[in-house]
């Protein structure tokens, strides 16, 4: 009886772990509705258009956010540049080819200069919101991944709850079963 005992409980087993087997590859198998978002082709997108990565990785408000700043900070670089090229070609250049160091000249050359620094400061604060854009749709992206893959994992976890395991004993068999409901 004492191998009959094994060998019922060894057939017992196999199918056990077949069924556990089993549950496991079906939840470890990627989900045909999860869909991730490729963190290189975000920064590609934003690379191209910036805020565009970022739309991509599901985080609309920084995504316009990046390209109605980038914009703006490039379009107020070109407003600046056409008032540099006006105060430079208009009123320090005449005034400068008659004396360069009269204070006209001196007082007209430093207007220019300052929209000069302006310009200069719209244009690398723009490089800036779109260096932004790059990492944070980099950031976004593998953030987005996470939570999807997360969210996932916890409704698999409540699909395997919703198990049960039924166990029956009589005196000539032991049966164990996993019951699923539907």
């Amino acid at each position: 009886t004492a191998s009959l005992v094994k060998l019922s409980s060894l057939t017992l087993l196999i199918p056990v772990l077949c069924l556990f087997a089993r549950v496991q590859i079906s939840v470890a198998q990627p989900n045909e509705d999860l869909r991730l978002v490729s963190p290189i082709g975000a920064i590609g997108r934003s690379v191209v258009l910036p805020g565009w990565g970022q739309f991509y990785a599901h985080k609309r408000l920084l995504g316009a956010t990046s390209f109605v700043g980038t914009s703006g900070l490039l379009i107020g670089a070109l407003i600046t540049h056409q008032s540099f090229l006006n105060v430079y070609n208009n009123e320090y250049v005449p005034v400068a080819l008659i004396d360069d160091k009269s204070p006209e000249a001196l007082f007209q050359y430093n207007r220019a200069n300052q929209r000069f620094k302006l310009r200069q400061f719209f244009l690398f604060a723009a490089a800036g919101v779109w260096a932004y854009s790059l990492i944070d749709s980099y950031v976004g992206a593998n953030l987005y991944n996470a939570e999807a893959k997360a969210n996932q994992l916890i409704e698999d976890m409540k699909q395997i709850g919703e198990l049960d395991v039924q166990l029956e004993v009589t005196p000539t068999q032991l049966q164990l079963g996993i019951v699923k409901f539907f």
